[in-house]
């Protein structure tokens, strides 16, 4: 399955844009409200090109999130892998100049299935 990025609008007071990664295939990433029953924060370093486009991310895996269950969508997306906890995207095509530290939100359906990451 491909991944499916949405970027929201630059914030100049906080310097920063806002990205959503949807795992999910059926998922709109620029959906306000996208069916999360459970949010886990996580920390997130990931890369950006010059145009603020996200080009690839990393982060550590809740320990509630690490079953099989969990990562089902994670498992069939191509441009993810999974290595013990760590959980590391690139996004095809893509190659980042700036390398940035952030707070995200990991999203589970009902399910308890990864369906995306916030990253604000």
């Amino acid at each position: 399955m491909s991944l499916r990025v949405a970027r929201g609008v630059y914030n100049p007071e906080k310097d920063r844009f806002h990205y959503y990664v949807a795992f999910k295939p059926a998922l709109d990433p620029t959906m306000e409200e996208r069916g999360a029953e459970r949010h886990y924060p996580v920390d997130v370093a990931f890369s950006v090109t010059e145009t603020g486009e996200l080009a690839d991310l990393a982060f550590s895996l809740p320990k509630p999130c690490c079953d099989q269950r969990s990562l089902l969508y994670l498992a069939k997306t191509d441009s993810a892998s999974v290595v013990e906890e760590k959980v590391f995207v690139t996004v095809p095509g893509l190659s980042g100049d700036s390398v940035l530290k952030a707070k995200g939100d990991l999203e589970l359906d009902a399910a308890g299935r990864i369906i995306g990451l916030e990253i604000n």
